[in-house]
């Protein structure tokens, strides 16, 4: 099955990305929908896409999949796990792990996700090798450039991963550059690490508090941090600080629930309160600098359709 799409808000786009659990908090309105290209290979899944609006994101691997990102176009300030990103980088991100970055208008990244129990299959008795929570590029080698070669060329041509060599072929590709070169490009620095723990104990405390609009204070007390610590974590992994990050998450999600809210019976006013915002003028000022168009202009409008669809990717998410 081969699916393409554009999409001008966050959650179709993120229905299309084989193998992942996105959230984007969206910055900007951007020039154009993000795009997006999957085709399932039975051993590989494969996903093109490049982002037609700035965003910061959260992502969870499945504990289930093991995921090759290419880097095939990188724009200033695009960063993942604190770290810029380069035309050409090759990430390997294991089972179960999690990343955070900063994605802008123009990043494109072509993804392989494989089953974790494939893989297995074909490491044999090199299994243990495989077992490693990886966030960080692999280092440049030759097998390296043989997994950057095989998602070029289907990113080119995605009709190419039907042919039914493609599949098995990549599957080794992708393995052997895991078996033969299991160097990281970098090792991240401890404040790196240290700073990413902050953030996903920050975006906890919010999940399951159910807060959308955190103090600072509770934020510290969440993280076990000081307020200076805290900024730095946020810096570090999405380029501003936690006031700002939250902010722009507020907007994001009222944006969703304009976007999905009745025209007729709903209201501006229900769905700031339902989130906690009380200052409605400066709110709106904030949304139409973000967006390009009043919470209400949002409000009379429902998403575009998409012909994908939707959580296409639930067979190999498990």
């Amino acid at each position: 099955m081969l699916v393409e799409i554009e999409a001008d808000e966050v959650d179709e786009f993120t229905s299309a990305v084989a193998g992942l659990s996105v959230e984007y908090v969206r910055t900007d309105a951007g020039s154009g929908p993000c795009r997006m290209t999957a085709a399932d290979a039975g051993d590989v899944w494969l996903s093109n896409g490049s982002m037609g609006f700035s965003a910061v994101a959260g992502t969870e691997v499945p504990a289930d999949v093991g995921i090759f990102a290419l880097i095939a176009g990188a724009p200033p300030g695009a960063r993942w796990c604190g770290g810029e990103l380069v035309e050409g980088q090759v990430y390997f991100f294991g089972p179960g792990t999690s990343f955070m970055g900063v994605e802008p208008e123009g990043l494109t990244v072509t993804l392989a996700t494989v089953r974790w129990s494939d893989l297995e299959r074909v490491a044999d008795d090199h299994r243990e090798r495989l077992r490693r929570p990886s966030v960080d590029p692999l280092a440049d080698g030759a097998q390296v450039e043989r997994v950057r070669r095989a998602l070029r060329s289907a990113a080119g041509c995605p009709e190419s991963v039907f042919d039914g060599r493609w599949g098995a072929h990549t599957l080794e590709t992708v393995a052997a550059a895991l078996f033969v070169d299991t160097r990281l490009a970098g090792r991240c620095s401890a404040r790196r690490l240290d700073s990413r723990a902050i953030v996903g104990d920050a975006l906890d405390f919010v999940e399951l508090s159910e807060t959308y609009r955190p103090t600072m204070s509770e934020l510290c007390q969440a993280t076990h941090t000081s307020e200076s610590r805290l900024r730095e974590a946020f810096v570090d992994v999405f380029d501003v600080p936690p006031t700002q990050y939250f902010q722009r998450r507020l907007l994001s999600r009222m944006r969703d629930e304009l976007l999905h809210a009745d025209p007729v019976s709903g209201s501006v006013t229900d769905v700031a309160i339902s989130l906690g915002v009380t200052q409605f003028g400066r709110v709106a000022g904030r949304y139409r600098l973000a967006f390009d168009e009043l919470p209400s202009e949002t409000l009379k409008r429902r998403p575009p359709r998409s012909t994908t669809p939707r959580h296409v990717t639930s067979r190999l998410a498990g």
